[in-house]
């Protein structure tokens, strides 16, 4: 059965007073996520209307990082002292330590194990200045650190990767760091993806994410490329403002990606951030979903979601409102179709 996209069209009339309250329309889409179902609201043309909360005030951010630098706890000069230590039946040696970045326990745990992989030794780092070796690295110490857990512990095989970037975003602290986080219960989201996943394979005899990708290759619309084996498109029903999608086809969980694989990774979230900056974006989320460590599956890939935040300014507005946290629908302010188009040149 081929991938199904689809929507239902909608608009919403008003007497618009801007016009001397003349009938006007507003275009609402509906799209259902081709996998699970998920339903998203689109709403194009309506970017315009929000720029204004989107961007950041840099001095704002600088003042920020500023303040917060004397006390940072991830700072070179501070993070030996600052810095929490593993316990030693797990990371015999305290920290684990690639290249730049430095992994080690969350003083503040999420979750039952709770890493900080802090990906580069400057405070302030601009989105624009991420090099494709600071993810990499990172994200190579992220997977030493399962494997070190599942080592020791096999039940816990469930995990992933994130990362918050400015408070927008939900980070505390502007120097830039990343989540390792691991359990041996599933997480919601990657539970939904591997349970939908399963049912495709069930029904077509076949992987989503193969037929995905040849999918979206041959419509074109949405599909940027690939890099170093790593296919990059913008999803169909968006999570966020400028939703980016990885997938790394053939690989189904963290501790089997190659070098090749992570450098794929790494160079098309550099690639996403620089046009995130030069669009004005200052904040971003990101998180990649794992099939439990260790297992190798025929109808799942190891994937990754990017979307941009709101700005950071005195007078800041969430893009998270009761819609989305307790109604959960989620909308976006323009088409994927349209941020693919955005993104071509980034992707040459």
């Amino acid at each position: 059965m081929p991938i199904r996209f689809e929507s239902v069209k909608r608009e919403a009339h008003l007497l618009n007073p801007i016009t001397n309250f003349s009938s006007a329309s507003q275009a609402i889409e509906h799209r259902l996520d081709p996998l699970t179902g998920r339903s998203v609201i689109v709403l194009p043309g309506r970017l315009e209307y929000v720029k204004g909360f989107v961007e950041s005030e840099d001095a704002f951010i600088q003042e920020m990082a500023n303040q917060q630098k004397e006390a940072c706890p991830f700072c070179p000069a501070a993070i030996d002292s600052k810095a929490p230590k593993f316990e030693p039946d797990i990371v015999p040696e305290g920290r684990i330590t690639v290249g730049e970045a430095v992994c080690f326990p969350s003083l503040f745990a999420h979750e039952d194990f709770n890493a900080i992989v802090v990906i580069s030794t400057s405070h302030n780092l601009q989105l624009n200045q991420v090099s494709p070796d600071m993810f990499a690295d990172a994200f190579k110490a992220c997977i030493q650190y399962f494997q070190r857990l599942h080592n020791s512990m096999p039940t816990v095989k469930h995990n992933a990767i994130m990362m918050n970037f400015l408070p927008p975003a939900g980070s505390t602290l502007s120097h830039p760091h990343i989540h390792a986080m691991a359990g041996d219960l599933p997480f919601a989201e990657a539970s939904s993806l591997l349970n939908a996943s399963k049912s495709y394979f069930d029904s077509n005899g076949s992987s989503y994410w193969s037929d995905l990708l040849e999918t979206e290759q041959r419509l074109g619309v949405r599909y940027l490329g690939k890099i170093r084996g790593v296919s990059w498109l913008t999803p169909y029903a968006p999570m966020g403002l400028n939703d980016c999608q990885a997938i790394i086809h053939g690989t189904t969980s963290t501790d089997r990606l190659s070098d090749e694989s992570l450098k794929g990774l790494s160079e098309g979230m550099t690639r996403i951030l620089g046009f995130y900056y030069e669009s004005g974006v200052r904040s971003f989320n990101f998180a990649i979903y794992s099939a439990p460590f260790g297992e190798s599956l025929d109808y799942f890939d190891v994937g990754l979601r990017i979307v941009s935040r709101y700005g950071y300014k005195p007078r800041f507005v969430s893009d998270t409102w009761a819609f989305q946290y307790l109604l959960g629908e989620q909308e976006v302010y323009e088409t994927p179709e349209e941020t693919c188009a955005k993104l071509k040149k980034y992707f040459p």
